[in-house]
């Protein structure tokens, strides 16, 4: 069929009118005389030789087409799956961290509020969060916040919906920690707002290493909440005391979910507090 409109076609393109008059004529002739069966068959390969480009092209486009919409379905497939995928990811992670939550709940006797950061401060260092828990959801100024990794701060401010967390490397929080090995204990703070450093006796025979805890002094934080782990050790100012720097075990600018452990400070404390 293709072969055919081949021929045609270099019929005219070669210019032999003469041939070309007298292949249109022959065929006409034997169209008169032909039955009426053989004539269908005649006008048919025509109609289909002539036309085949055309079937060609359009069914060509219809493919591609096609072809096309399959292929931004797939895409958007894809894309959909994609999210998915990050969300049961997500989930996951969250699951397990609320499984060790187990573990810290049994540990104190008090009820535990989870809360997501929403924000933080805006300075060169980290030193605030928010969360989106307040005083709605049982949230208070001074109790503790933690994570699976370590203690966090505490809860300074709260609103109806939210509070602010101050972390431990704001120089103005004050830590009574206590050495687990030793059982000395001493004082946590930060000078600059990024580096923990701590002050314990001499005597205590501190070691680089070695853990440090809530020390339960101060009636703030409940004791035995872990807060770092000693990376050096230097004499200070007083031959009586020792400086270590303090690696805290929480990176404090990964934190997505945090624990307000719903403890009140103690009332002798509350008292200074209030003054």
């Amino acid at each position: 069929m293709f072969r055919a409109f081949r021929f045609i076609i270099d019929l005219f393109s070669q210019r032999h009118g003469i041939v070309a008059f007298a292949f249109f004529l022959a065929i006409g002739f034997l169209m008169r005389q032909a039955p009426n069966v053989v004539r269908e068959s005649i006008v048919s390969t025509i109609t289909s030789t002539v036309f085949y480009p055309v079937q060609l092209v359009a069914s060509s486009l219809n493919e591609f087409r096609s072809m096309a919409d399959e292929n931004a379905h797939l895409k958007e497939e894809n894309a959909r799956l994609r999210q998915e995928t990050y969300h049961a990811h997500e989930g996951l992670q969250e699951l397990a961290r609320l499984h060790t939550l187990v573990r810290f709940d049994d540990k104190w006797d008090y009820p535990i509020v989870t809360a997501r950061v929403v924000g933080h401060n805006p300075g060169r260092f980290l030193t605030t969060l928010v969360i989106n828990r307040g005083s709605m959801h049982g949230v208070k100024e001074h109790m503790p916040v933690f994570s699976m990794n370590g203690l966090v701060g505490k809860v300074t401010k709260t609103e109806m919906g939210h509070s602010r967390v101050q972390l431990l490397v704001d120089p103005n929080l004050k830590l009574s920690v206590m050495e687990r090995r030793s059982r000395v204990v001493g004082f946590l703070e930060s000078m600059d707002g990024h580096r923990l450093t701590a002050m314990v006796p001499a005597h205590a025979g501190a070691k680089v290493g070695d853990t440090l805890v809530t020390s339960g002094l101060g009636g703030i934080f409940p004791k035995g909440i872990p807060v770092g782990t000693v990376q050096n050790i230097r004499k200070s100012n007083l031959d009586v005391m020792r400086q270590m720097d303090v690696e805290p075990f929480q990176e404090f600018s990964v934190l997505e979910e945090v624990f307000v452990m719903e403890k009140e400070p103690d009332w002798i404390i509350q008292e200074l507090l209030d003054e």
